[in-house]
């Protein structure tokens, strides 16, 4: 027969490590409740993307674009049919992305808005 007492101190190994679980998950969520904000707003996501093109001005592939702008795949493509519907990018050769002069003047608005946002907090 096994031992009862090998048990109970099994029990309350177990026990310990599932309070330090619990404890260490709530610290780092209350870490993340300080930041301004968790996930970055529409306005950001198409300034990263027009950034991204507009520090390569030989153009862009999706997947450099994915990349520097720190996107998945469907998010990207998302963006990218509004970006082209809109006038604000346009594509050569079928896989290089290039920002228009209208997506240089959002750019440079949507940086002015975020300077007069950060200069009121």
């Amino acid at each position: 027969m096994a031992d009862p007492t090998r048990f109970a101190d099994a029990r309350t190994q177990i026990r310990a490590s599932v309070t330090e679980i619990v404890k260490d998950n709530s610290a780092r969520q209350f870490s993340q409740e300080h930041f301004a904000f968790k996930n970055r707003d529409r306005a950001t996501i198409i300034a990263d993307i027009l950034n991204s093109l507009v520090r390569n001005p030989q153009g862009k592939r999706k997947t450099n674009i994915r990349q520097s702008a720190n996107l998945s795949t469907g998010l990207l493509n998302k963006y990218l049919d509004l970006l082209l519907s809109n006038g604000f990018v346009k594509v050569e050769n079928g896989e290089i992305y290039k920002p228009t002069t209208k997506g240089l003047k959002l750019l440079q608005n949507l940086d002015i808005e975020y300077l007069k946002m950060t200069i009121r907090t």
